[in-house]
């Protein structure tokens, strides 16, 4: 009888024990779950600077200021139909004018990228040391074995590496981006967007114009041969980068949330563990760094389509006047 009882005292306090740990395992996704690092949806609030963002028309307004020549541009010219009655100095101006543009915008968005990153993978990294940390505890209990413990310890190694290296990029960036905006102490609170704009709904179509100055011609000039050439791939792949960044947002994004909800109902039934959940946050992770980077390659490319076009009409143009 006495054994019975003390037998049943350890199945009592085993399972009272196990209960703790999953009411804690609980608490646990509460913390980093829902999962927080699911930061296409919103971004940490307090994370997030006070002051007013320093924004890419700002940034591209300061940059012509400082490096356009504003004695041979002619306002407005970049709107007009016909550019044939520019004047050579015009017609320069208005290429620098667009080289500018695409220069500014390249360096802005990459910064972008980079701090948007960053701010997810803290999320990330808060969720691995939470996980470890929670390792630890039931390692001491025997709930969990070594090896289990030693590849928790490995994956936030490894977590804090990544972390650190993405703010080394981050910091490479800044650096790029003071260089573009010509930047002294007085800027050193400027602070850029903390997040990409998503794709349009809708791709961009060239114009009558656009279409007739990228066409093959009739003239083979070997620089302009290259300029149309260059203008038809570019089109082409902005075309490719828009079609990889929509399909990240509207179906590889929605994809991945839906399993991690799954995985999470299956969680709260008790048919997998926290450890399983922070293997569906890794898959979360790569989603929405491989996203940012689509949508930072479109967000580029968008920007150099609109270079080659201004460059490939100003040859267009050049070649009809002579």
């Amino acid at each position: 009888m006495k054994k019975f009882v003390i037998a049943l005292l350890g199945f009592v306090i085993s399972q009272a024990f196990a209960n703790s740990v999953w009411v804690e395992q609980n608490k646990l996704v509460g913390e980093i779950g829902g999962w927080r690092v699911y930061s296409k949806e919103q971004v940490s609030r307090e994370r997030l600077n006070n002051q007013t963002p320093f924004t890419l028309n700002q940034a591209t307004e300061r940059s012509l200021n400082h490096q356009l020549d504003w004695v041979s541009y002619l306002p407005g010219s970049e709107s007009i139909s016909d550019y044939y009655f520019l004047t050579p100095a015009q017609r320069s101006a208005l290429q620098k004018r667009s080289s500018i543009i695409y220069e500014t915008t390249k360096s802005y968005y990459e910064l972008v990228a980079l701090k948007e990153k960053l701010i997810h993978m803290e999320d990330v990294l808060d969720a691995v040391e939470a996980a470890s940390e929670l390792s630890a505890r039931m390692y001491k209990v025997g709930n969990i074995n070594e090896l289990a413990l030693l590849k928790q310890s490995k994956a936030l190694y490894k977590k804090r590496l990544e972390y650190k290296a993405l703010q080394g990029k981050y910091l490479e960036a800044k650096e790029r981006f003071i260089r573009q905006m010509n930047f002294d102490s007085r800027d050193v609170r400027i602070d850029v967007d903390a997040r990409l704009p998503e794709p349009p709904k809708e791709q961009r179509k060239l114009s009558a114009k656009e279409l007739k100055a990228i066409g093959l011609g009739d003239i083979n000039n070997p620089e302009s041969v290259k300029n149309r050439s260059t203008a038809r791939l570019s089109y082409e792949s902005y075309l490719e980068k828009y079609q990889m960044a929509k399909s990240y947002k509207e179906e590889i994004l929605p994809t991945q949330k839906k399993i991690s909800e799954e995985n999470l109902l299956r969680y709260n039934g008790m048919l997998i563990d926290v450890f399983h959940l922070l293997e569906d946050v890794e898959a979360q992770s790569k989603t929405v760094m491989d996203y940012i980077d689509a949508n930072t390659a479109y967000l580029i490319q968008s920007a150099r389509l609109d270079k080659d076009l201004m460059d490939v009409q100003m040859d267009f143009s050049n070649i009809n006047v002579r």
